[in-house]
């Protein structure tokens, strides 16, 4: 947008010359325009030849905001302000015709006067600069007492739940600009919406600038008052203490984050010759009629997370690691109120962390996961639980046509999960996930494990889970664009196809799947079978698992992995079956034919010949995260057995107190913890070995070789103890059972990783240096 373009600035001449108001205001009969400035995006500085007065223009902005720019809106609030002898700019003229300018735009008196910038107020007295504050908290409290009514802006922007409206907004813009998971944004996020505040008299309903800060104040040239307040481009209905809260926020920010310089004063406003915030609050309450101070932290963290979000949006347009560092700082900042307000306690959870002493013990785990882990259990026990069944019962449905349509239901709860931020817990990787350790996970896997469809509603469920890191550590840019960011949004499902049907899938060696390179890309001929997801219709890509090569001295790098779209017509799924009578829908399983169909280079994923490789990679976390969820649901088993103990009466006696069900259960409860106590040093184990490890390979097998069997032993005793019951679909044991029988196949059968943990031991053995100790042995006499 360039006005001083030749036919441009002529259009505008003409345009001026027919407005009255300019006129008397310029005091001139013909108004000649001497220069145009551009001082911002959405700003230009008007001066003429025959008069020293100058004008703004105001222009519709291209960048996004928490508030939409309204020109019209903005517009009338300058003049209605104006009118109620609030110090703005005075609004001149409105211009709707496109014609002179190519947008719409709008006119107030340009005012000459002082605006501070830290530079500036570094070099003031003291004793000025105080004034200074002390005008500018009188006008904001001025504007904070004028009756939105009186000014006649009743039906603009109105709403009476404007903190719930803004805490929207924030998360919303978040969303769309997140470009790296910040934790801290989403705790703070996620704790507004659990605090808003209690609407008092003097936070009242108003309107409000939206944006304000010390520099948008233009001051007289020499003296301590306000001339004018700029840039009402975010004026709405609101909250008087969110204006107030802006132009305190740096009160609370730290000058430096020790890169960066950032608009803030915490620890040095003394130094720095400001007044104090409380010396600027009470002259803004003062002069509303209060003697009382009301805490307004609640809003200024909401400052905090909108300039927050502001760098993050700089960051994203601009690639500067400046931007993101200034906004990770400033988000620390705010959870650092949020402790201070708390004791340390934002959540609630320590006395609740205490009363669960036994379930955390002395774990290394981080205050954060258990914050996600009673936030996980109170929305299953609101939201999952109460409707699990249904979504159950329509899963268990027989499938009448291809695709699947999906549940709408669960589609619901998973949104609600995203909404507040329980959303790819699994993802150690804070650029995408939360940044859980996988012992922290385990824990938090246990506990959504607790419901047949938990781990989909977080986003946490097999064989996406799998696929989202394989494209995590091994997709190109355009492969993650493509394909990883919807799966991580939940726009979309995928597959993995590595199974054959007559094939022993422990050894991949056996596969028949080819991908064959041609120009351009491969061909891919064979059958998959056994692969999840493929026929839900939401499935729009899925991981292929193929031999690439015939030729090599190493076995392990015959097999590629290529990513495949399903709207490829070669690509046919012929049919879908149950697994043990239950079909899971919409997920399903099905098989799926591959008739010389043709997938672009651009499509192969990781180094040619290089599947085996990768997932022995992916391997470890997923079959962890898979015992881990069936840990879940034998605990449910347990839990639901104990209930039903201490109901039924046998031989007028309790359950609960039959001496042979107490050595039963004891013998269960045992079994169970062994299970639990074998993931959680497995989850130990990756962290802080890596998984390469051997004894990181130990610990995985040795929970995937006995969890399934153990979990299928007490299940199986469980429903024993539950009767006829037991075995029908009024209770989910035999559902359980299935899942834990599937377990001791999937992702290698429990024989296999029996064979793995025996080597193991005897590698172990052989670095023993206490086998040839004297006396280790068979003691001599």
């Amino acid at each position: 947008m360039f006005i001083s373009e030749g036919q441009q600035k002529y259009n505008l001449s003409n345009y001026l010359n027919q407005q009255t108001t300019l006129a008397v205001f310029l005091g001139v009969k013909e108004v000649e325009i001497d220069q145009i400035q551009q001082l911002t995006e959405q700003i230009y500085k008007l001066s003429f030849k025959n008069s020293k007065k100058q004008i703004r223009f105001h222009i519709k902005s291209t960048i996004s905001a928490v508030q939409e720019n309204q020109l019209e809106k903005d517009f009338t609030i300058a003049q209605k302000l104006s009118n109620a002898n609030m110090p703005v700019p005075k609004a001149l003229f409105y211009c709707r015709d496109q014609s002179v300018l190519g947008f719409p735009f709008y006119a107030t008196e340009y005012v000459e006067g002082r605006i501070f910038n830290m530079e500036q107020l570094l070099n003031i007295s003291q004793a000025h600069k105080r004034l200074l504050f002390q005008e500018v908290s009188k006008a904001l409290a001025h504007l904070h007492s004028i009756s939105f009514h009186y000014l006649g802006l009743g039906d603009v922007d109105q709403n009476t739940r404007h903190y719930e409206t803004l805490n929207n907004k924030l998360h919303n813009l978040y969303k769309q600009h997140e470009t790296k998971i910040s934790t801290n944004m989403e705790d703070l996020l996620y704790w507004l919406s659990l605090n808003t505040p209690v609407k008092s008299d003097l936070d009242n309903l108003c309107l409000i600038h939206g944006d304000f800060s010390l520099s948008k104040v233009v001051f007289h040239p020499t003296q301590p008052t306000v001339l004018a307040i700029l840039d009402w481009q975010q004026a709405q209905i609101g909250n008087a203490f969110v204006d107030l809260a802006s132009f305190v926020l740096p009160y609370y920010i730290p000058y430096s984050n020790g890169q960066h310089q950032v608009d803030g004063w915490f620890g040095v406003e003394e130094i720095i010759g400001q007044p104090s915030i409380q010396d600027v609050l009470s002259a803004y309450f003062t002069t509303r009629s209060s003697q009382v101070i009301p805490d307004i932290r609640y809003q200024i963290i909401q400052s905090i997370v909108k300039t927050s979000i502001d760098q993050q949006i700089h960051y994203k347009q601009q690639k500067d690691e400046k931007y993101y560092e200034n906004s990770h700082f400033l988000s620390k900042a705010g959870y650092e109120i949020i402790l201070e307000m708390t004791e340390g306690d934002p959540f609630g959870i320590k006395m609740r962390a205490t009363n669960d002493g036994q379930i955390w013990s002395h774990w290394p785990v981080s205050e954060r996961c258990k914050s996600y882990y009673y936030r996980i259990k109170d929305f299953m026990r609101d939201e999952v639980f109460p409707i699990e069944k249904a979504i159950l019962d329509k899963a268990r449905e027989v499938p009448r046509s291809l695709p699947n349509k999906p549940i709408t239901e669960l589609e619901d709860l998973q949104r609600k999960a995203k909404s507040v931020g329980l959303w790819n817990l699994f993802i150690l990787d804070p650029m995408y996930g939360k940044g859980l350790t996988n012992l922290e996970y385990v824990f938090i896997s246990d506990l959504i494990g607790l419901s047949f469809i938990g781990h989909e509603v977080f986003n946490c469920l097999a064989p996406d889970t799998g696929n989202i890191r394989l494209l995590i550590a091994y997709g190109t840019q355009y492969q993650k664009e493509k394909y990883l960011k919807p799966l991580l949004e939940g726009q979309c499902k995928s597959f993995f196809a590595i199974t054959e049907k007559d094939v022993s899938s422990a050894d991949q060696e056996n596969n028949k799947f080819t991908i064959t390179p041609k120009d351009g890309g491969f061909i891919l001929n064979g059958g998959k079978w056994f692969v999840q997801n493929a026929a839900d219709e939401r499935a729009i890509f899925g991981i292929v698992v193929g031999k690439s090569s015939q030729h090599t001295n190493n076995p392990k790098e015959t097999q590629s992995m290529i990513l495949v779209d399903m709207n490829n017509p070669k690509i046919q799924i012929t049919r879908q079956f149950s697994s043990q009578n239950f079909y899971d829908l919409p997920h399903s399983y099905s098989e799926i034919q591959f008739n010389n169909a043709f997938v672009p280079n651009e499509n192969l994923l990781g180094p040619l010949g290089g599947a085996i490789k990768m997932i022995e990679d992916r391997l470890l976390e997923e079959r962890l995260n898979l015992c881990a969820r069936l840990n879940g649901l034998t605990r449910r088993s347990l839990d639901l057995t104990l209930s039903r103990s201490e109901k039924r009466v046998i031989f007028k006696e309790k359950l609960k107190d039959n001496a042979a069900f107490q050595e039963k259960l004891g013998d269960l409860e045992i079994a169970f913890q062994s299970c639990r106590l074998l993931c959680l040093n497995a989850g130990l184990l990756l962290d802080s070995v890596g998984n390469k490890h051997l004894n990181a390979f130990l610990a995985v097998s040795e929970c995937k070789a006995h969890i399934p069997k153990a979990s299928q032993y007490i299940l199986d005793s469980c429903m024993q103890i539950f009767g006829a019951e037991g075995v029908t679909e009024e209770q989910p044991l035999s559902l359980i059972l299935r899942l834990a029988k599937a377990l001791r196949f999937v992702d290698g059968p429990c024989e296999f990783h029996l064979r793995q943990v025996s080597k193991f031991v005897y590698g172990n053995h052989i670095f023993n240096d206490l086998n040839n100790a004297q006396g280790y042995g068979l003691a001599k006499l």
